[in-house]
């Protein structure tokens, strides 16, 4: 039982008191196209999954949440001059709404 009542609790931390799993939407030309399908593009957390995700937009932007799709962009090799670098990877995560309903950007 002791073990059961820690995960919960750890949980409840990370669910978006800890860090924020959203960090900003995608608005893109290929994102608005999805955008006219029910499809919403975000950048998320490398270390928050699909079931954090839906809990965090579905109480945020407060709709139902019917499919959710995470790609993992590696980061890639940047040059300028003599300096060589990379530019960073993340994590975007496709969110299907249902039917009728959608994520207005503008209000919050």
């Amino acid at each position: 039982m002791a073990k059961k009542e820690v995960k919960e609790k750890k949980m409840d931390l990370k669910g978006g008191e800890v860090f924020n799993i959203i960090r900003k939407p995608r608005i893109t030309e290929k994102a608005s196209i999805l955008a006219e399908n029910n499809f919403y593009t975000f950048e998320v957390d490398k270390r928050s999954n699909k079931i954090e995700i839906k809990d965090f937009i579905e109480k945020k932007y407060n709709v139902h949440i019917d499919s959710i799709r995470i790609v993992n962009v590696p980061k890639k090799p940047k040059k300028r001059g003599l300096i060589k670098g990379f530019k960073s990877g993340f994590k975007k995560a496709f969110i299907k709404v249902r039917e009728g309903e959608q994520i207005d950007f503008t209000a919050k």
